[in-house]
């Protein structure tokens, strides 16, 4: 059975979460069509057609259709529960007439849909549900679609519209830059409450739960001739990817939603959870919820000689080597002015082209001292379409501005911790480092920011790709014109480096 969701039902039903689901977004809308007409002479019929009713809804243009397997379930004048003797035999059927034994004299009686699954009015809403191909709802009837509706004497035949009692997620994983090999081989929805489960289903077509449920409901997508899951397509424009639609069947009621989507890469098998948390909000029976599926993955920027005009591979894109130990060829030289590193500013003139918005001397300072570093190899990052894991969390300079006394983020670009002006007057010292480096994603993530370990090159060379993090300040060295500061970490340690060469190509960062 399938419920195809589209948001053609009526323009002004659909609303906007306000800000009580943490800046996540759902939407929402209810159906109503009209009723079907047809008849057939001599038995007892029940009719129902697809305009407002069951089973199957295309999400393009908001028609429902009845699908396979389908059947109702009646009680008769006997008080006595009857499956329909027929099924729905094809797919997409915008009508059908289902034939039901018993015995029915009264005007009208409650029609039960309890799902594929179901028998009566006993609903089970699966708490392990499973998509076959993107923008396809076949499985509702399994996850545990249901509904009722009253079916009304009519020309010698009883017809019925039926209303859902569940609720519907709508999912649509979008990634703002491309990406090559990557797909959603899960979708994990956990609420504060069960949404999952044995249900009755009531006449008035409210769902009761009978007994313990699950607070976790697993939809797995599937693709004919793979066990991927469904890829991440990227646009016609080269800008952002995405997926075909995922639904989930749920219990309706009022919940807190963490969910969590997971992806895999095939070409570097690397893997990842990125997870969402939802307010309070009510999820309707017949009503359908987009959920705000933007995957918030950090995207590794261009590398850079220091300063430089235009990155280290700049219109020489396809000499660029993008494994670790690799000679690329078109290296930058003197006589490319882009591409070449500023070798005229000189400290304490500060850098005016690339790395001008690059936190200073004295910020780096702030950063490896008081960032409260932790290494984290599971937080996932992207470079040339692909996912990678590994690198380093900083506090935000507002809350290292916050604990630390000052006024604002601004000020500290104005000393070093110790006081000392290092941007615009000259120390000769071995700069700091900081090894009390944590392994762990921070507890409370929205006060840092991540920095990929994206290493660098070395005359052309990709060195130390996925194990250490290079990223320039805007602050030359004072006792060296051909070196700049630049931040320096691996697992272990978070360096004030002094040391590097201009030519490097490094990766550029703004302060946080």
């Amino acid at each position: 059975m399938n419920v195809k969701l589209s948001y053609h039902w009526a323009v002004a039903a659909l609303l906007t979460v306000f800000a009580g689901c943490s800046s996540d977004d759902i939407t929402t809308g209810t159906e109503t069509k009209p009723d079907a007409d047809k008849t057939e002479a001599g038995q007892v019929s029940f009719v129902a057609g697809n305009e407002g009713t069951r089973t199957s809804l295309n999400y393009g243009n908001g028609d429902f259709y009845w699908e396979a397997g389908d059947k109702i379930f009646v009680k008769d004048d006997e008080n006595s529960f009857h499956a329909s003797s027929n099924a729905v035999t094809e797919t997409n059927v915008p009508h059908f007439k289902f034939m039901m034994p018993g015995k029915y004299t009264r005007n009208s009686y409650v029609v039960y849909y309890p799902g594929k699954n179901g028998t009566d009015n006993n609903v089970t809403i699966a708490d392990a549900q499973t998509q076959n191909e993107p923008d396809n709802t076949l499985h509702f009837g399994t996850s545990g679609d249901c509904g009722t509706g009253t079916a009304t004497l009519q020309g010698g035949q009883y017809k019925f519209k039926l209303t859902h009692s569940a609720a519907y997620l709508c999912f649509k994983p979008s990634y703002e830059h491309q990406l090559t090999s990557t797909y959603v081989t899960k979708i994990e929805v956990t609420a504060d409450k069960d949404i999952a489960g044995s249900y009755t289903l009531e006449s008035n077509g409210e769902l009761t739960a009978k007994g313990t449920g699950s607070k976790t409901i697993t939809l797995t997508p599937k693709s004919a001739g793979s066990s991927d899951g469904f890829k991440m397509k990227n646009s016609l424009s080269k800008t952002g990817c995405e997926t075909g639609r995922m639904f989930m069947v749920i219990a309706p009621g009022t919940y807190k939603l963490t969910v969590k989507f997971y992806v895999k890469d095939t070409h570097t098998n690397v893997s990842g959870i990125i997870t969402k948390k939802f307010g309070s909000f009510e999820y309707g029976a017949n009503d359908y919820y987009d959920i705000n599926s933007k995957l918030n993955i950090t995207a590794a920027g261009k590398y850079y000689m220091w300063d430089a005009k235009q990155d280290y591979w700049y219109q020489y894109e396809g000499s660029q080597p993008k494994v670790a130990d690799t000679p690329g060829s078109n290296v930058p030289t003197a006589s490319d002015a882009l591409r070449w590193h500023n070798n005229k500013a000189k400290f304490p003139t500060a850098a005016s082209n690339s790395a001008k918005s690059c936190p200073n001397i004295n910020e780096l300072y702030w950063y490896c001292l008081h960032g409260d570093p932790h290494w984290d190899n599971t937080t996932l990052w992207t470079e040339w379409g692909y996912l990678y894991t590994g690198g380093m969390w900083f506090k935000k300079a507002e809350v290292i501005a916050s604990e630390n006394g000052k006024v604002d983020a601004a000020a500290l670009k104005a000393a070093s911790p110790d006081g000392k002006d290092r941007a615009h007057q000259t120390h000769y010292e071995t700069p700091k480092h900081n090894e009390n480096v944590k392994k762990k994603t921070p507890d409370n993530r929205k006060n840092y920011f991540f920095l990929p370990a994206s290493g660098r090159y070395a005359n052309g060379t990709l060195r130390d790709f996925r194990t250490t993090g290079c990223y320039w300040t805007s602050s030359p060295i004072p006792y060296f014109d051909d070196k700049a500061y630049n931040l320096f970490f691996d697992t272990d340690k978070v360096t004030v480096s002094n040391s590097s060469d201009r030519t490097n190509g490094y990766n550029l960062w703004t302060s946080k």
